[in-house]
């Protein structure tokens, strides 16, 4: 059945998640969300923040969340319930965040102080953040000040880009760095409902989990996320496999892909075992678990060395070479809910009270918890070797929660795979009470904090 737009305008959830993209909007332009001294670097924008008083505008800001996720819940498909249109639909929730500051995370600034670096000359993999002067430095989180990034080449080329072509502005450059993710995301509604229609899913389920959900609008267009290009690379690369299935896309066109997903994020590079799976997906069903593991394990080493290839050929052309994997361990550095962070600096808090050194037991720690993610991330290889996406969808949610640091905006690229294979009721509802509860426990978070600071 043919959608139309105008579906959408009939929808009291598609209106009661626009007023809650305006109030999370309207909270955000709030000073003391900005790093600077003087607030945000444009008084339009301040005043139109100021009108929401302390606290009323960590009100509004949560207000707004809960409205937009519940909006998203209003819509969900079901039997009884007119679809809406999908298109129409994220451009009314995405319009009021397209020229306010950064929402929920001050990220899009430390992307545009990259790219001034890079516009001076300098590598910011050698030269740390808000250490080159210019119009950003001083918007820049005091907690990444000074230290370097491990964000691949291309996106920092790709900040430079933004940067170049908005004259270096000091707000509009950081407004600017949600076009890269607007476009990522435009292509995640041309891929996924495609996707789902080569894989026999239902088309509206796996785009309302994979681009209307709320963390998405938020974190990549909201905040200008710079995730969204990867996780558009790797569903084109999934798409080319399922839609022209054989060793050229399979071994050449979908790791190549890859490999220029990895260059934006480097997780993207998880998508090759889906790439090398998809197209004899059936034969690995047939298979008894051993020769199933043989037949993916081989073509997934095939496929890992073209990506390799692929993204190192990137990282060289750009001149900017691998100097992120220096700052690897940076992440761990942010306060978030990460179950394995968490329980390593309450363990070194504890070890350090009794004598012992907390950087050492740190360390230690992160080591220990790399090898528990890595155990998880063999299980589900295992489990699901018979479902390459399957594979791949959960993978990205281990990851997500298990890695250094747990951000809503590493949730979206798990939501897409996730609305694009099959699970079980009592998945579905966990998938989605996490996503609802995370997006909003967030958002009271960045309330919070910014009051106690």
């Amino acid at each position: 059945m043919t959608v139309r737009p105008a579906a959408a305008l009939r929808s009291r959830g598609v209106w009661l998640g626009l007023v809650g993209s305006l109030l999370v909007a309207w909270g955000s332009c709030h000073p003391e969300f900005a790093f600077a001294p003087d607030g945000w670097p444009s008084d339009a924008v301040n005043a139109v923040g100021l009108a929401a008083p302390l606290p009323w505008n960590r009100v509004v800001l949560i207000a707004g969340t809960v409205l937009l996720t519940w909006a998203w819940w209003h819509v969900r498909p079901t039997r009884d319930r007119a679809p809406v249109h999908a298109g129409t639909t994220l451009a009314l929730w995405s319009l009021p965040l397209l020229l306010v500051p950064p929402v929920l995370s001050p990220d899009a600034v430390l992307y545009a102080d990259l790219g001034w670096t890079l516009s001076t000359g300098a590598n910011p993999y050698d030269v740390g953040l808000a250490t080159s002067g210019g119009p950003f430095a001083h918007q820049v989180d005091p907690l990444w000040a000074g230290s370097g990034v491990a964000y691949p080449p291309l996106t920092l080329r790709l900040n430079q880009l933004v940067v170049a072509a908005t004259g270096a502005h000091p707000y509009w450059s950081v407004v600017a760095m949600r076009v890269p993710a607007l476009l990522a995301v435009a292509a995640m509604l041309f891929l996924v409902p495609r996707i789902a229609s080569l894989l026999g899913m239902p088309r509206r389920s796996a785009v309302w989990l994979g681009v209307l959900n709320p963390l998405l609008v938020l974190h990549f267009i909201g905040a200008a996320h710079n995730d969204a290009p990867m996780v558009a690379t790797t569903l084109a690369a999934i798409w080319v496999v399922l839609r022209r299935p054989g060793p050229w896309t399979a071994f050449l066109a979908g790791p190549v892909l890859v490999g220029v997903a990895m260059a934006f994020k480097q997780q993207g590079g998880l998508a090759v075992v889906a790439v090398a799976g998809l197209p004899v997906a059936a034969a690995l069903a047939a298979l008894p678990l051993g020769r199933r593991l043989w037949l993916l394990g081989r073509r997934t080493v095939f496929a890992t060395l073209v990506a390799l290839a692929s993204f190192a050929a990137v990282s060289l052309a750009s001149g900017l070479g691998f100097g992120w994997v220096e700052w690897l361990d940076l992440m761990g550095l942010a306060n978030t809910p990460a179950p394995l962070a968490l329980l390593a600096k309450g363990g070194a808090l504890l070890w350090s009270s009794a004598g012992g050194s907390y950087t050492g037991f740190l360390i230690l720690a992160g080591r220990v918890g790399t090898l528990v993610l890595l155990a998880v991330l063999a299980w589900i290889g295992v489990r699901f070797a018979d479902r390459p996406l399957s594979l791949v969808a959960w993978g990205s949610l281990v990851i997500a929660v298990l890695g250094q640091a747990l951000h809503p905006w590493y949730l979206p690229w798990s939501l897409a795979l996730l609305g694009l294979v099959p699970l079980t009721r009592r998945q579905r509802w966990w998938v989605f009470g996490f996503a609802i509860t995370f997006g909003v426990w967030n958002a009271i978070q960045t309330a919070i904090w910014h009051g106690l600071n």
